[in-house]
């Protein structure tokens, strides 16, 4: 007996689904990760918040996760030890940032804001942000005193111009810890674009 063949087509446009979905399952729900992108769009401003903050690699031997603020708004906690991060901002809490933004950002004075505060346990005093431009410069770290409540912290810095082969851009991102351990929220990172800057000031 012979299947009809609206029967064999539906089965086999089922089996075909069934496989799809497998095939794409382990991506569905899982958390952004890698370098930070601007996907082409405006890069006048990019601000990398909620999920997306899961960018942040822990590096060194820092901890670095997602958790919930509580008003459900999704937050970065970074914790460290007194004496466990070394000073190069890439062996610590750090994200990278992708080909696209390093290219649209070389030669640009770019103004960097995070949004943060201290943990209620073990909170941070200090937040310290270095942005990085690899062997071609770095900001150095800059330091900012918290507050009990979120605040925005900002600091300028001239990127250097690409020279030869790309650069490898990426911003590093820690709480200060004098002593025992220390913690911190992160709920927003945004770069702006402010133009480009000439060995004088801004063009």
């Amino acid at each position: 007996m012979q299947i009809r063949d609206r029967f064999f087509f539906s089965a086999a446009l089922a089996l075909v689904a069934m496989m799809v979905y497998l095939a794409i399952r382990p991506g569905i729900g899982a958390l952004p990760t890698g370098p930070v992108t601007g996907d082409g769009a405006n890069y006048d401003k990019i601000t990398i918040e909620g999920d997306y903050l899961n960018k942040v690699f822990s590096g060194g031997n820092a901890r670095t996760e997602l958790t919930d603020g509580p008003d459900k708004k999704t937050l970065l906690l970074i914790s460290a030890d007194a004496g466990a991060l070394r000073d190069e901002p890439d062996l610590g809490p750090h994200f990278r940032l992708a080909a696209d933004i390093e290219t649209q950002f070389s030669g640009m004075t770019i103004r960097v804001t995070v949004r943060a505060r201290p943990t209620d346990d073990r909170g941070a005093m200090q937040l310290a942000v270095n942005y990085s431009a690899g062997r071609v410069g770095e900001s150095g770290w800059r330091v900012f005193d918290l507050k009990p409540e979120f605040s925005d912290f900002t600091f300028e810095y001239d990127v250097p111009r690409v020279e030869g082969d790309q650069a490898v851009d990426y911003i590093g991102i820690r709480p200060v810890v004098p002593d025992k351990s220390r913690a911190l929220l992160v709920e927003r990172i945004s770069f702006e674009r402010i133009g480009p800057w000439t060995p004088n000031g801004p063009a």
